[in-house]
């Protein structure tokens, strides 16, 4: 029983991966073609103030208050113990309370956002039209907020280990993107106008594989009423809030740059730094095609008291998603530089410091995901919240003292130098405890012998 749920688990994180790296290497694959159109056709400028108004609306995901996140680890223990009433009941409330925030979310920003100048804070030049980013960033928002709810599809198929559905559909929004985006230059639309027809495409995919989700695959996962009760919500919002403090540090991370860079060096700094943020962000590719699908079975694994399995998986991830990733970053410091040049153009190309630095910061927040993940799986992540709260706010800190003696380049070091000193040690300290006291591996685990749970792993499969 044991070695075949092993199997079972194992093929279908499998299942994800390929199905993840199909959607990654589209997705890849057209951004070749999308970033240098969309840079060629709206100007180092105005593509600066569109990179940096993309990475600070993810800010907007902050409002799921980690619902989503904690979903996953509710739909994993209610698989694994084959109860689809709870399953439907957590789905239920988290959808309520994310359209709920998503809706006053919305009434908050109508009320703010035209205040606010933005011309002003994102240090644009009077060539580009103060009315153009006002609607940009405006549609931006509205984007995002619709995308609160939409997203809670690719957690409910996680919690499940059907991920592959879920990459089917990114592949599905990444295309349509590219379509949208050759559209609106071809018709020459407004920077406002192209955003939603290329960023918009994207949580229209989640919702259409919601409805397909709810309305046929699953159907005793539609909401109902009856299923709304204060002891779920209460649940959710606890056990997500250690999520969301996590959501925070992480947004100020990878969002707070760009703002950052076209703040106090102009919009047009932010093209090679962003351009290069993401070339090196393919060093994670380890991480992100598995991290997904590995995180919900750490979860049904650890509900069933498989704890070897864990114990191997986790070492054995580690191990390949190191070398992966220094592999890759060795690649792109030896030809980085070319590869950028050639792809996005001369206005794009950084420095052989940035790219060092990236290339660190690639390192470190590889091995710190690995870890970071079965954290998540097991529901201890409150010390690491605090933890990664406070790097964060070390990481601003840094970042602006740096940015106006070293350019660029002070911001990713002071991302850096805040990870180093407050979370890469306690982090690490935290799974040797988690390690030693949780996953004892003395002790048998503890499978379900009722035939659906079977019959549903290999359906999977």
């Amino acid at each position: 029983m044991e070695q075949n749920v092993s199997s079972l688990r194992y093929g279908r994180i499998l299942k994800a991966v390929f199905s993840g790296t199909a959607a990654r290497v589209l997705s890849s694959g057209l951004a070749l073609i999308a970033l240098p159109l969309a840079v060629r056709y709206l100007g180092a400028e105005r593509y600066g103030v569109w990179a940096t108004v993309t990475t600070t609306a993810v800010w907007i995901n902050l409002l799921d208050l980690g619902i989503a996140n904690t979903l996953t680890n509710h739909i994993s223990h209610a698989y694994a113990l084959d109860d689809k009433r709870s399953a439907a009941r957590y789905f239920t409330n988290a959808l309520v309370l994310t359209c709920g925030i998503a809706t006053f979310a919305a009434i908050l920003f109508a009320c703010l956002l035209p205040r606010i100048n933005w011309i002003r804070l994102l240090n644009v030049s009077t060539k580009v039209s103060a009315l153009e980013v006002d609607h940009t960033v405006a549609v931006a928002c509205v984007v995002m907020l619709l995308a609160l709810p939409c997203n809670l599809v690719s957690k409910l198929l996680a919690g499940y280990q059907e991920l592959h559905r879920s990459n089917y559909a990114m592949g599905a929004g990444v295309l349509a993107s590219l379509i949208g985006l050759a559209l609106g230059i071809a018709w020459r639309v407004s920077m406002p106008e192209l955003f939603v027809m290329s960023v918009g495409c994207l949580p229209l995919a989640a919702l259409a594989n919601l409805l397909l989700v709810v309305g046929w695959q699953k159907p005793w996962l539609r909401p109902r009423l009856s299923l709304i009760d204060r002891s779920a919500l209460r649940e959710l919002l606890d056990s997500g809030s250690s999520f969301f403090l996590i959501q925070v540090a992480a947004v100020v991370v990878f969002s707070s740059d760009n703002l950052i860079v076209s703040h106090y060096l102009g919009a047009a700094e932010v093209t090679p730094y962003s351009v290069t943020w993401r070339v090196v962000g393919l060093a994670a590719i380890l991480q992100s095609l598995i991290f997904p699908a590995l995180w919900p079975a750490y979860a049904e694994a650890y509900a069933r008291r498989d704890f070897l399995w864990i114990r191997r998986t986790f070492a054995a991830t580690m191990k390949g998603t190191i070398a992966l990733n220094g592999l890759c970053v060795g690649i792109l410091l030896l030809f980085g530089q070319s590869l950028i040049g050639l792809w996005a153009g001369r206005a794009a190309v950084p420095t052989t410091a940035l790219l060092l630095a990236m290339g660190i910061w690639a390192l470190i927040n590889g091995f710190m995901t690995v870890e970071s993940c079965l954290l998540a799986a097991l529901n201890r992540t409150r010390a690491q919240a605090v933890l990664s709260i406070i790097a964060a706010s070390l990481n601003i800190v840094f970042s602006l003292l740096l940015v106006r003696h070293m350019g660029s380049l002070g911001v990713i070091s002071g991302t850096i130098l805040s990870y180093l000193l407050v979370l890469v040690v306690p982090q690490s300290l935290i799974v040797r405890k988690v390690w030693k006291r949780e996953l004892d591996i003395d002790e048998p685990p503890r499978f379900s012998t009722r035939p659906s749970v079977l019959a549903n792993a290999r359906s999977d499969t």
